[in-house]
């Protein structure tokens, strides 16, 4: 598909240039922090930063997008970034440090219309028979692309390249995404929805979660599961830092360490998801993330965390593809926009308290505390997990799960 389309190869590396940019971006701010600032709060407040804008605005960004052509939306977002990036850098040495989380809330704002405007533009220049296919190679794409910006960016820090230079190398990556973008034909503008009235669509959607007897159990287990998941990085930065001595770069080995592991476990879900009952793909991800955050308390090298965090991505990549394929397969097509619209807003909403909370932890317990702490809700409601949601069958068609859904 890459060769015999265009739009769909010049989308495709779009997206994946403005990845490696945002991934390189957020480890270069995170390394400024810890270079400028020596208070141990100065990563709540990133994470913060980056959180609030997602959890507040992710919603309007989405309406917003409606009327407007899709390919100048993200070329504007790309366009944004890059002069926000600039402007820092060439200010950086007479502005105060804090000038970073005012970079960061732009950036993530920004952001939030890329993503979705790609989304929209690509059923728009793919057929529906290689939309799968489509799907597929942005996934790949996006996980790839993720982990070869960490590493880049930790390999690069190491090796002593300043954040400031690396944030100029994210300038262009996004300048060279805006060009693919702007090439992608035809120009495509999404129609203005005929209700205004967005609020009541929303509450229908959470009455139809609230009232089902699957979902909402699910979807509670969801909120619940992300407000203490959701804090892991910012565990991770402060053990690095104030356990181990050892720099935030390495955050990114074990992010890339998780990345692998996710890639394995969506691998194994096709095999195992007409085999296995579906709750036992789903509640196993906390008890790898409460082994993995666990094993802090006795891990004395960054390097003994990878392994841990490896079987942990397994986990999720399993709990990630059998969520999502679970949804489409038990919600009716009527309420399916809203219902994937609840769950990424769940899935932003409940960070940031989350991340608040860990944040307190650390600054109140210390770091081998706050790993119990964590851990031990983690094992806590995995427990819960087992007994609150129902059974949710295995996914032997979707004929089947629609009743095993309704019965």
């Amino acid at each position: 598909m890459l060769f015999q389309n265009k739009s769909f190869r010049r989308l495709f590396f779009g997206r994946i240039l403005s990845v490696f940019a945002d991934s390189i971006l957020f480890f270069s701010l995170l390394k400024w922090i810890e270079l400028k600032s020596g208070n141990a709060n100065s990563f709540t407040l990133f994470y913060a930063a980056y959180y609030v804008p997602i959890a507040l605005l992710a919603l309007p960004a989405g309406v917003w997008i409606n009327g407007k052509t899709l390919q100048h939306v993200m070329s504007w977002s790309n366009a944004v970034r890059i002069a926000g990036m600039l402007l820092f850098v060439s200010f950086a040495e007479w502005i105060p440090v804090y000038w970073v989380y005012a970079l960061l809330v732009l950036e993530s704002i920004v952001g939030l219309f890329f993503m979705p405007a790609n989304q929209s533009l690509l059923p728009q220049i793919v057929s529906a028979e290689n939309r799968p296919a489509a799907n597929s190679w942005l996934q790949m794409g996006y996980t790839v692309v993720k982990i070869a910006g960490q590493t880049f960016t930790a390999m690069m820090l190491k090796s002593t390249v300043s954040p400031a230079m690396l944030l100029l190398t994210a300038s262009m990556l996004l300048l060279c995404s805006m060009l693919c973008i702007l090439r992608v034909k035809p120009l495509v503008r999404l129609p203005k929805p005929k209700s205004q009235n967005r609020w009541s669509m929303m509450k229908e959607g959470i009455r139809y979660i609230a009232k089902h007897r699957r979902l909402g159990p699910i979807f509670a287990f969801l909120a619940a599961a992300l407000f203490i998941a959701s804090s892991t990085d910012l565990i991770l930065v402060s053990f690095l830092r104030d356990v181990l001595g050892s720099g935030v770069e390495n955050l990114s080995f074990i992010g890339t360490a998780s990345l692998c592991g996710m890639i394995t476990g969506a691998a194994l879900v096709p095999k195992w998801y007409k085999r296995i009952e579906r709750k036992w793909l789903v509640v196993p991800s906390l008890f790898a993330l409460c082994a993995a955050i666990g094993s802090l308390y006795l891990i004395r090298h960054w390097l003994f965390i990878l392994p841990f965090f490896f079987v942990q991505g397994i986990a999720l990549g399993c709990f990630n593809i059998t969520f999502v394929t679970y949804l489409q397969d038990v919600v009716e097509q009527e309420n399916y926009t809203r219902t994937f619209s609840l769950y990424h807003m769940i899935s932003s909403i409940s960070a940031l308290p989350g991340i608040l909370m860990t944040g307190a932890l650390l600054s109140g317990m210390g770091v081998m505390n706050t790993v119990l702490v964590v851990s031990g809700f983690l094992l806590v409601l995995g427990v819960a997990g087992i007994v609150v949601i129902p059974p949710l069958g295995k996914g032997t068609s979707q004929e089947d799960t629609k009743l095993e859904a309704a019965g």
